[in-house]
C-alpha cells in the first residue's frame, strides 16, 4: 500500500491535474496525467472506473496491482507531483511484471524518474 503522504485523494487534486496536467500514453494501454505541485512528495491517483470492467472484483484487482507496481517505483520518482495514472480495459489480466515494466517506462518517457 501506498504512504498517504504518496495518495491523490482529494477530488480537486485530480480535477485539477485532469484539467491542467500534461499526458502521457504508451500503446500498452497505460496512460498518465501529471502536473508539478512543487509538494515535498510526489502524489499518485488510480481512477478505475466502471468503463474498465463492470465488476468491482476486476476493478480492485487492477488497483491493487497498479499501486503495488508504483510502490516498487516509488524511491526513483521525482518529488513535487501529481500523477493519475490510467489504465484501459485489457489491462484485466495483466501479470505484475509487465504493469511494472510499463510504469517504469512512461514514468521514464514523461521524464518523472531520478
Amino acid at each position: 500500500m501506498l504512504p498517504k503522504q504518496h495518495r491523490l485523494i482529494k477530488r480537486e487534486d485530480f480535477a485539477k491535474t485532469f484539467s491542467k496536467g500534461s499526458f502521457v500514453s504508451l500503446y500498452g494501454g497505460v496512460s498518465i496525467k501529471f502536473t508539478e505541485t512543487g509538494l515535498p512528495s510526489s502524489r499518485i491517483g488510480f481512477p478505475i472506473g466502471k468503463n474498465f470492467s463492470k465488476k468491482a472484483v476486476e476493478r480492485n484487482r487492477a488497483r491493487r496491482v497498479l499501486r503495488a507496481a508504483t510502490f516498487q517505483l516509488l524511491r526513483q520518482l521525482k518529488p513535487g507531483f501529481d500523477i493519475i495514472v490510467m489504465i484501459r480495459p485489457e489491462y484485466k489480466n495483466i501479470e505484475f511484471k509487465k504493469v511494472t515494466e510499463d510504469l517504469r517506462k512512461i514514468f521514464a518517457k514523461a521524464n518523472l524518474l531520478t
